[in-house]
């Protein structure tokens, strides 16, 4: 048994030059004629479920594609946030470290920098100030190495003293010793007859 005929569709013009299509059936009998334009959009819109199910596949990949790209990107910006938070806390405790160094320096320059903004009464009077203070430390360096001289001279003069005594103190020991041995000794004589000198 041959195989069935497909209806087909032929392409004619209308008299006024419109594109035209002839439905057909199995035999070639015209069925019925619709306008190109129409029938056309329609085919286009109609789709094949083969097409479909393929179109579904190839979205659902890209789908799965576009997510493991999104991935892999938000995982690098984590790296790259961390990395360059690392970096800014590096950074950061530098920055620390050298103005603490430096808060001497600004300090004193922060300080004259206000003073230059003052009245020039008031810097004035923050110049004598300035000035006492330096004296008034100058004086007390100086009254402090004076003391420390003293009490090293008095340190000084205390062993000397100290020492004299010692030995004054031995030397009569020494004698006392020598004067009682003495009466000792003639008492023993006195004593015990002996040999007459």
């Amino acid at each position: 048994m041959a195989a069935k005929k497909k209806a087909r569709r032929t392409t004619h013009r209308s008299s006024k030059g419109t594109k035209l299509y002839a439905v057909r059936d199995a035999k070639g009998r015209i069925k019925d004629i619709q306008s190109y334009k129409r029938a056309h959009g329609a085919d286009l819109k109609r789709k094949a479920k083969a097409e479909g199910a393929a179109k579904k596949a190839k979205s659902k990949t890209k789908a799965k594609a576009k997510a493991k790209a999104k991935v892999k990107v938000a995982k690098a910006k984590v790296v790259k946030a961390r990395v360059q938070a690392k970096g800014r806390m590096a950074k950061a405790g530098a920055a620390v470290r050298k103005a603490v160094k430096k808060a001497p320096v600004r300090a004193r320059a922060a300080v004259r920098k206000a003073v230059k903004k003052m009245p020039p009464k008031a810097q004035k009077a923050v110049a004598q100030a300035e000035k006492k203070v330096s004296k008034t430390v100058t004086a007390v360096k100086k009254k402090a190495s004076q003391t420390a001289k003293q009490t090293q001279a008095v340190v000084t003069q205390v062993q000397e003293s100290a020492e004299k005594t010692v030995n004054s103190a031995i030397g009569e020991v020494k004698d006392l010793f020598q004067k009682a041995s003495d009466a000792v000794e003639s008492a023993v004589a006195s004593v015990v007859p002996g040999e007459s000198k």
